[in-house]
């Protein structure tokens, strides 16, 4: 990544990741710098992360249910506890859920349309929002460096599939709408950080080249 390079990335947390995507770029983060310090954040250790944070002393797993206030406020002061006074430089909202049985407009249950929201926009909402402080923390600390990642960040992880304009069908119809909407969540979200001098910015991931994609992208950041 071009900015770990110029500058290094102090911290990075990382939610769901105990498989796909945020186990990847646990992985990915924890072998650019390993004075970075990498934390993955999932409701349970998974054997494939617990052979990462084992095999890597940069890496630190803390566990966070995103749907409970209790839950990221817990994980936020065992964060604390490992950035001290240096903050979070980069939080990459990624935890999702799809629902196996998101078919169309009139076969969605509701429950799935609830839990998709709870899960990939509140729920994301609710870890900016108590982490929030951490990045601020980091922005603070670093004064002098340009709108990065180095500097202080938000990645929330979307989806093609949120896209209006290429929306041909109603596949996955409860997941698509939750990741439109987070996709607003967002923008309101980068209009009030960027008063802070923090970034917030959306990724959008394709089947079959998500990492290679958000990897790629990163460097802009």
């Amino acid at each position: 990544m071009k900015v770990m390079k110029l500058y290094g990335i102090g911290s990075v947390v990382v939610t769901g990741t105990n498989r796909g995507i945020g186990l990847e770029l646990v992985k990915y983060f924890s072998a650019q710098d390993k004075d970075t310090k990498v934390i993955a954040c999932s409701r349970r250790l998974s054997p494939e992360l617990e052979s990462v944070v084992k095999s890597n002393d940069n890496v630190s797993h803390v566990e966070l249910e995103v749907t409970s206030i209790d839950s990221v406020q817990k994980a936020f002061h065992s964060v604390s506890n490992i950035v001290g006074d240096h903050g979070v430089n980069l939080l990459i909202n990624n935890a999702a859920v799809k629902p196996s049985n998101d078919v169309g407009t009139f076969i969605c249950p509701e429950k799935d349309l609830d839990n998709s929201f709870h899960i990939n926009v509140t729920g994301t909402h609710t870890v900016t929002r108590i982490f929030y402080p951490l990045i601020k923390m980091a922005a603070a600390a670093n004064p002098n460096l340009p709108l990065c990642c180095a500097r202080g960040a938000i990645l929330n992880v979307s989806s093609t599939l949120s896209s209006i304009a290429i929306a041909e069908n109603s596949y996955t119809v409860a997941y698509r709408v939750s990741k439109a909407a987070l996709n607003m969540l967002t923008k309101c979200t980068a209009n009030d950080v960027i008063q802070r001098i923090v970034s917030c910015v959306l990724l959008f991931n394709l089947v079959q080249k998500k990492l290679y994609l958000i990897l790629n992208l990163l460097w802009k950041l």
